[in-house]
Formats: structure tokens, sequence, C-alpha cells
């Protein structure tokens, strides 16, 4: 039976790749960076949020687009898996293709929040998302004008549990300023490597009563 790893390793070259982690950063975190750039800022709850990038990602012409639009890649949203104990989780993002999954996770920050670790980083750590892929990745919503104190108490928090010092985790992603890198043990004792993208949502509110949940 094919491997999936084989098969990726043998079929990157294609898309233009050199390795999983190079197709992640230049198509998938590119394409929310991208994608942050055209829709708008204003204020709203997660999952409208998070559609606004969704929706323009597949109305935006892009290769991505068209390997989406030719099922040579996949974007899920509201993604439901079994975890490892065969439970139901809901993962926000998923982009994938055979041999390479990359889930993403998404929250709604007016400060740093303790749910970005227990509704968040510890779903990966565990496994109740990429069981079995070493890359994932974490967006905060920074609803109010206090990005710069969120973005370092989330860094804290999340240096501070379970975290392991590797070449990952000392690295930082080019693609974007407001962003860190981190590696966890998951409850397998296998690491996570997982990206933290930050994007600001501050201007005017759509409706009054958003701002204040």
């Amino acid at each position: 039976m094919p491997n999936p790893d084989v098969f990726l390793k043998a079929n990157l070259g294609l898309f233009g790749y050199q390795s999983k982690q190079e197709l992640i950063e230049q198509v998938f975190l590119q394409s929310l960076i991208d994608s942050y750039s055209r829709i708008v800022h204003t204020v709203a709850i997660e999952n409208d949020i998070r559609d606004r990038f969704v929706k323009d990602i597949y109305n935006t012409p892009s290769r991505l687009k068209d390997w989406l639009q030719q099922s040579l890649m996949y974007l899920d949203w509201e993604n439901w898996k079994f975890t490892a104990g065969f439970t139901l989780a809901r993962a926000d993002v998923s982009f994938k293709l055979t041999g390479c999954e990359f889930i993403i996770e998404c929250k709604r920050l007016k400060s740093a929040d303790k749910a970005y670790i227990d509704e968040g980083l510890d779903r990966f750590r565990a496994l109740h998302y990429s069981k079995g892929h070493e890359f994932a990745g974490m967006i905060g919503f920074i609803i109010n004008a206090k990005g710069n104190t969120i973005l370092s108490g989330i860094k804290s928090n999340v240096s501070a549990h379970h975290s392991l010092a590797t070449p990952f985790s000392s690295a930082s992603f080019a693609g974007w300023t407001n962003s860190f890198q981190s590696t966890h043990e998951r409850t397998d004792k296998t690491p996570i490597n997982i990206y933290h993208l930050f994007f600001e949502f501050n201007d005017i509110t759509e409706d009054p009563a958003i701002a204040s949940n």
C-alpha cells in the first residue's frame, strides 16, 4: 500500500516546492496573509471573521484557487473529525492534500485569554487534531487596540505550556511580523510544531452588541 509521506515527497516538486514546511508557509499561510489584505477588518464573531478568509480564497484568482478547483488540494472549514478517543471535534480550517493536512484553530481575542491554550493549543497536544502530522497553526483575531500586549501575553503563556526547544521554535516566520512559532510535546510524546499568527479586526463594529461579547 502506498505511504502518504512517500506520495507527498514524490509529488511536492510538481507543485514547485521542496518540503512540506515550504508548502505550508508559501501556500497555506501566505494565502491567509494575502486574504487579510483584501477582506474588511470590522469586529464580528469568530466564525464570521474566519469565513471572510475562506470566501476570499475561493473567490480570488491564485494558484491555490486553481488547485482547489482541480481538486489537487482541499480547503475545509467547520471540519468535523474523530479524535484519538473517537469523540468528535470541529477544526476551524483545514488545508490538505494526500500526505499533508494543515489544521488551523482560530480564536477571537480581547486579551491574552487562557482559552487560547485550553480551547486551542491543548486540542493539538491532546491529539484532537493533527495526529500523525508535525505542523499545525493557530490564528488570533484581535478585536481591540491592544495587539502588542495580547501577542506578548499569548507568547509567554504558550512558551510555558509543555514547550520544547527546537530549531522550529527558535525560528521566526518571515511572512508575517505579528507571529511566532512554538513546539510542544503531545500526550503521545510526539512533538507538534505550531505557527501562531495574529490579525487585527478592530475597525468600526458591524453590530454594537458584538463588541461587548
